[in-house]
Formats: structure tokens, sequence, C-alpha cells
């Protein structure tokens, strides 16, 4: 018995010490650093806006090819898709959805007479089906993107403004999303810029950036705060960007909100969350240009107040932290929430998850009546 115990133990020390030769040997170039295993820096690369993407039948998606580390000619990416049947791409990388499937956008650009390429996946979805109908009752569709968002101009929430309510009241009717409210003073009004991403109902997922104000009389953020939302001279110049982690371990690009003012910055999809928490599964990228660094300098603060950690720049940047730079504010945001705090029902194939079907389905006949009002104001008004 001891001697199997002794060839045992030896056998795993030789395992060990190979492996960590192994190791050693893959990981170590020849000057002694580490990244032998991984593409060289400084080679030539052609990095592109995304990995994978999905798109709508019918719908265009943009995507971008950056040279890193060479110079073509101007104009001299080229794209090729591996399957043109189910999604095509022009000379400008704009990626049209065809038929159901998954293929191979390739861009391609010349480092001499050496090729330099890089792909992405497109996931193409069927065309839009009743989901896609209920939320084009409500918001505008970019074709060029194929997401729905909020007119800031003709939106019928807007006089209602903003209380917590809102918020507590949400997973009653089978809204799951998480929420992180930033609150501070400036220029006599009281701020507040909330953050919310997850499932919208059974079939809408979604971000949104709100900026609300009120005028600073001295009682601070309390559960009876009502705030107004952003009138245009307070709206913010800000831009967002939507991240799903799958299932599979790939990240996909949702939507992008452009570089522009908004009181309320928000984009959906027609989908469903695979998780049971959406924090862990959505993640947010933005960008808030607040009016002048003092301004910046509150909010920051108040990110602070919220659990974000601030880094030097946009470089150290990861989930949950943000970096200032000058009246600029980036950050990340992925795992914080204070919706943790409120009814705890949550989307999977539990108990909560059937709540929630039950709940959205009882909302459906008040959601087709909301929404032909809506879209009947819409139309009488504007």
């Amino acid at each position: 018995m001891k001697a199997i115990r002794r060839i045992t133990v030896f056998l795993l020390c030789a395992v060990l010490i190979f492996s960590s030769a192994v190791s050693v040997a893959g990981n170590n170039t020849a000057d002694g650093q580490v990244g032998a295993a991984t593409q060289d820096a400084s080679a030539p690369q052609l990095v592109l806006s995304d990995s994978v993407i999905p798109v709508t039948v019918g719908a265009r998606i943009q995507l971008k090819a950056e040279p890193k580390n060479f110079d073509p000619a101007p104009g001299r990416i080229v794209w090729s898709s591996a399957n043109n049947s189910i999604a095509t791409v022009d000379s400008n990388g704009i990626v049209t959805g065809k038929a159901k499937g998954r293929t191979e956008i390739k861009a391609t650009a010349m480092n001499g007479d050496t090729p330099v390429s890089a792909t992405c996946t497109v996931n193409v979805n069927s065309k839009r089906t009743i989901p896609h109908i209920f939320l084009s009752m409500n918001y505008k569709y970019s074709n060029l993107g194929d997401y729905y968002y909020s007119n800031n101009d003709r939106t019928w929430q807007m006089p209602f403004g903003f209380i917590r309510l809102y918020d507590n009241a949400s997973q009653i009717i089978g809204y799951q999303y998480d929420f992180t409210r930033v609150v501070f003073t400036y220029g006599n009004k009281d701020w507040l810029i909330e953050f919310w991403k997850g499932q919208y109902g059974l079939f809408q997922l979604g971000g949104e950036i709100g900026v609300y104000t009120k005028y600073a009389v001295g009682f601070g953020d309390t559960p009876a705060s009502a705030y107004q939302c952003a009138g245009r001279d307070d709206w913010l110049d800000m831009e967002m960007t939507l991240y799903h982690n799958m299932t599979d371990g790939t990240v996909q690009r949702e939507f992008t909100r452009d570089y522009a003012k908004y009181w309320w910055c928000d984009g959906y999809k027609v989908g469903k969350l695979n998780k049971s928490k959406p924090a862990a599964e959505l993640q947010m990228v933005t960008r808030i240009t607040l009016k002048d660094e003092q301004m910046a300098i509150a909010f920051a603060n108040g990110m602070k107040d919220c659990g974000f950690l601030q880094v030097g720049d946009r470089e150290q940047l990861r989930d949950d932290t943000f970096c200032r730079e000058g009246s600029d504010v980036y950050f990340i945001w992925r795992n914080l929430t204070e919706s943790q705090r409120l009814i705890p029902v949550v989307i999977d194939d539990g108990p909560g998850g059937a709540l929630v079907s039950i709940l959205a389905v009882l909302r459906l006949p008040f959601e087709v009546i909301f929404n032909g009002l809506h879209a009947l104001y819409n139309i009488i008004i504007h």
C-alpha cells in the first residue's frame, strides 16, 4: 500500500514539473517577455468594431475596421461574407440580414504584399414578428442599427418626470431590470442621472440613461423626491452601447446610441435574457459630457457614492469603473444595482420566472390598449 502511495506521489510530482516546464517554454519569448502564445502587440492587425453582432432579416448593422501597426492604402479594406444568402456586406462595412442563420463577415487589407484580415460572427434573426409590432407602437425603429428607441422630443413620458415608485412598481408588471441612481447638486438644482438595463417584459431587453432635475431646496434625494425630465437646456451629450454576455462565452453588441444630446438615451431589442440576474449578463459602456468640469466632478462624486471605482484613464476601465477627462465621464456599468432591494422576482425556469410570465401575459391586453392609444396620440398630436 505504501509503495502504491509513493508511486502515485512520484507521478503527480512528475506531471506538475512537466506542466511547469511546458508553461514556461510556451509563454516566454527569447527576450524573456510573456507573449509568445498570443499575438505580437506590434504585429499588423485589423481590429473590428465587433466580434459578434445580431441583426434582423432586412435590417442593417455598421461594422468598422481599424488598421493597427500598418498603413493600408486609403479605401482598400475589402469586405466579404462567407454566405451571402444569410448576410451581405457592402464596401463600407454595412451588413444586411438576408435569412435566419449564422455566418462570418471578413475584412481584409493589404500590408504590402501580405493580407491582414479579421472576422465577425453575424447572427441573423427572423423577420419582425408580433413582439416587433408591439415595440414599433411605442418606439421609433433604427433600421441602421436594428434597435428601438424613444424620440426625446415626442415622448409621452416627459410630463410625468420620475419618482422612486416607478422603479419599485416595475417588477409587479413583469419588468426585471437593474438600476443605479446617481444624485448630485449643481447650479441650484438637484440632478438625478439614472441608468437601467435588463428585461422589459416577456420579449424586450434593453438599456436606458435618464436625466432629471428638481430645484435644490435642502431636502436632497428622498423616497418622496419628484424630479422633472430635464429641460432642453439641461440635455447632455452622451453615447451608450449595450453589450450582451451570451451563454456560449461570446459577447455581442446589442446596439449603440450615437453621441448626441439627450434627456433620455435608450435602446431596446426583441430578446430574452438567459440568466436569472440581468446585472451579470448586460454591460453598458457610456460617455457623458457634463456642462463643465465642476459638474463633472459633482457627477463623479455621485458615482463613487453608488459604488463605482474611479480609475486614471480609459485604458484602465473595467466593469463598474469610471474615469473623468475634463467635463467628460466614461464608465462601464455591469454589476452594481439597487434593484436587489425590491421584490425578489427573477427571470428563470423556477417559480419566479413563472410569476413574471403570468404577470406579463395578464398585462398584454392593457399593453395593447395602451400602445394603441399612444400610437393614436402620436398621429393626432405630432
